[in-house]
Parts: structure tokens; sequence; C-alpha cells
């Protein structure tokens, strides 16, 4: 049994590592000089520096006025765009869960058809909606981006909810009905309740999803008045070099927001999806 649980341990330990290294990597490679970037055998211990922080400025190094004038238009479009997309596909697939868990519109066929539009690949979708925002003159707007996230957010989200609306019981609707509340009332003083893990869930996935999206933000976007921080961190990459340590940088304030909103909403996600994969 000693032995089994020593195997267990080096498993658990290689995963470990496997997933945890590059984010190691990237936190220290954030804090490095140039010349400690790729320098061989690796510096595990090193000055820690700064700089890359304070040149996040698309170059290498700045100052902090210019880092942070730079970088604050594209983290207010991604806080404005993934937020928004959050709020909207989860009211959205709220409202479409709870008319097809009710109401059977569509029947079984319809549900397997919405969720097929989330298996289409992004870059299937890319030409027609730059088509579609042209001719409505929204592109290099945060309406651009939002409608084209909906396209894939809302989905998935809705086959969440159907799963937590169904395991509502039908009796709870009855007495509503017997009490004199109405379908919207019932909707949203007896299901809407009920269903919080899976609202809270669906509501982190969509904005996780919307904050690091790429390809949409790349082909919907020209400017820093729309662009997100995606579109950001591809500045670092040029066709001559790669600036690592403010790419890393960048990367850690890019991350922030999303551990944070992810820690916030962790007791409702996991409970959502946990409800989600056994009910499911």
């Amino acid at each position: 049994m000693r032995g089994i649980g020593v195997i267990k341990g080096i498993i658990v330990g290689i995963v470990l590592f496997f997933f945890l290294f590059p984010v190691y990597w990237l936190v220290t490679t954030a804090f490095k000089r140039s010349e400690d970037w790729f320098s061989w055998p690796p510096s595990f211990l090193f000055s820690p520096t700064l700089g890359n922080f304070l040149g996040l400025e698309g170059g290498f190094f700045g100052s902090t006025t210019t880092a942070i004038a730079t970088i604050t238009p594209y983290l207010r479009n991604s806080v404005v765009v993934a937020l928004l997309v959050a709020c909207l596909s989860t009211v959205i697939a709220a409202l479409s869960s709870y008319a097809i868990s009710r109401f059977k519109i569509g029947g079984m066929g319809f549900v397997s058809w919405i969720i097929s539009i989330r298996m289409l690949p992004p870059i299937a979708s890319a030409l027609p909606l730059y088509i579609i925002f042209s001719r409505l003159h929204l592109i290099n707007t945060w309406w651009a981006l939002i409608l084209s996230h909906l396209v894939f957010t809302t989905p998935f989200s809705t086959w969440i909810l159907l799963t937590f609306f169904n395991e509502v019981p039908r009796e709870l609707d009855e007495a509503s009905f017997v009490d004199g509340a109405n379908t919207w009332q019932t909707f949203l003083w007896v299901v809407l309740p009920l269903s919080a893990p899976g609202l809270a869930a669906v509501a982190t996935l969509a904005f996780i999803q919307s904050w690091g999206e790429f390809l949409m933000a790349l082909v919907l976007t020209t400017g820093k008045e729309a662009q997100t921080l995606p579109i950001y961190l591809g500045r670092f990459i040029t066709g001559w070099r790669i600036a690592w340590g403010p790419l890393a940088a960048a990367g850690i304030v890019t991350m922030l927001p999303v551990i944070l909103f992810s820690l916030l909403m962790q007791r409702y996600l996991i409970r959502g999806l946990t409800f989600g994969a056994v009910k499911g």
C-alpha cells in the first residue's frame, strides 16, 4: 500500500509540474532582465527588476506613465466587453433555457442545434461577421466584439442552464401559479433563485471566454478604441524579436482580473459545474 501511495505522489508531482511550470516560467521571466531570459544554465536565482512592468508600451523599457497610459485603453476595452458579454449571455441563456425547459420549444433537435453552434470553428464565422458588421458600421467598436462573442458563449450557457432549469420541480411552478403569479413572476421569483449557482457558473465561463478571445478581436478591430488585451499582447511579438520580459509582464497583468473574478465566483462555479456534470 505504501508503494502505491508513493507512485500516486510521483504521478501527482509530475502532473503539477506539467501544469504549473509554465506559470512559474511566466512569473519569473516577468521579473528577469533581458540577459537572464534564456541564459544557460537557467538562472533560478537572479536580481529581480520591475523594468518589464514599467515598460509595457510595446517596446522594451519606458516610463511608468507611458506604460500605464498605453495599456489602459486595452484593459478598459477587455473589462467592458467581457462584463457585458457575461451579463448578456447569462440573460439570453436564462430566457432561452426556461423557454426550452418549460414550453419545449423546438424539442431536443433544437437543443442539439444550439450546442452545435458552439462546436463551429470560430474562423468559419469570422468572415461573415466581418461583412455583417461592416455593413452596420460596427467595425472597431465594442458592440462588434460583444455580439461576436455572444455567438459562441450563449449556446454553451444555454446548454448548462437547461440542466438546472430541468431539475427545478414543476410542482414549484404550479404552486406559484396557484398563488396568483404569472409566468414571468414564476421565472423571476422561483426558478432563477433556485438556479443561482448555474447563473454564476455561466457568467464566469462567459467572462473567461470573452476575456481571452483573440481571433474576433483581431478581425473586427483596427485600433485601440476597441482592441482588447490579447491584441495588445501580440504587439510584443515582432518579425525580428520577441520581447519575452515585457510579454510575460503583460501576461500577468492580463491574467490577474480573470483570476480575481474566478476566485470571487469560485464557490458558485464549482457548485454549478459539479451539478451540471452529475445531473447532465
